[in-house]
């Protein structure tokens, strides 16, 4: 499997409103899969967004994937690592001036490139608020 960006995503309510503002985020339309481990899809020209409403990651690296309920990853279709940065920094930011999520962007579930919480939260969501 090769390297690729993520937005872990902690909604703090229902998946539906969350799902929403991910397309908005995205500027597309996320299908809903019938077969594979995303739940939705979304072609843009030169990326493929997968979403999936449920997970296995647990701790790593201390941070706690097993706290955020979604995961979008993004793969760019090229395999350009730097476009698909900037096309994932471009969504986790749509995502953060909601001020609604708990979000981590992270590479390759190595490194963490950033993060966000809603106002007066904490960085990363409650253990047990999923």
């Amino acid at each position: 499997m090769s390297s690729h960006h993520s937005i872990f995503i902690h909604p703090g309510h229902p998946v539906d409103a969350l799902v929403g503002d991910v397309a908005l985020a995205c500027g597309g339309r996320l299908r809903p899969t019938v077969n594979g481990p995303a739940d939705y899809i979304l072609g843009l020209s030169d990326a493929t967004l997968e979403l999936e409403t449920e997970h296995g990651y647990g701790e790593d690296k201390g941070v706690p994937f097993e706290r955020y309920e979604v995961v979008l990853t993004v793969r760019n279709s090229d395999g350009d690592m730097e476009r698909e940065e900037v096309i994932a920094r471009q969504i986790f930011h749509e995502l953060a001036v909601l001020r609604r999520y708990w979000l981590v962007l992270v590479f390759d579930l190595q490194a963490v490139i950033d993060t966000a919480a809603p106002p007066g939260q904490r960085t990363f969501p409650p253990a047990g608020d999923r």
